[in-house]
């Protein structure tokens, strides 16, 4: 699994923006993490699944110092995943 640690300086987005962003408008994913509510910005635990194959998985947890750990079976995912935080400007 690789998995990548970041500095949070900003907002999460809502959940299901990253879901969007990686497979597309009104995806099928299994979820689960601490947000609120669907458009909640202050989660930190999150648990994304693609339900047509799920080797499509990222999961982001809480680290310390104010991190957050990024993980995902597929580099290429991991990596568009971080992209997507930095542009929205989540992380550094």
């Amino acid at each position: 699994m690789a998995e990548f640690k970041v500095e949070l300086v900003g907002k999460m987005p809502p959940y299901y923006d990253i879901a969007e962003f990686l497979w597309g408008k009104g995806v099928d994913i299994d979820s689960d993490g601490n947000s609120e509510h669907p458009s909640s910005v202050d989660w930190n635990e999150l648990t994304i699944i693609l339900r047509s194959d799920e080797s499509q998985r990222v999961d982001i947890d809480p680290a310390e110092d104010g991190c957050i750990k990024i993980c995902a079976e597929d580099k290429k995912l991991l990596a568009r995943v971080v992209s997507y935080l930095q542009g929205y400007g989540t992380i550094k």
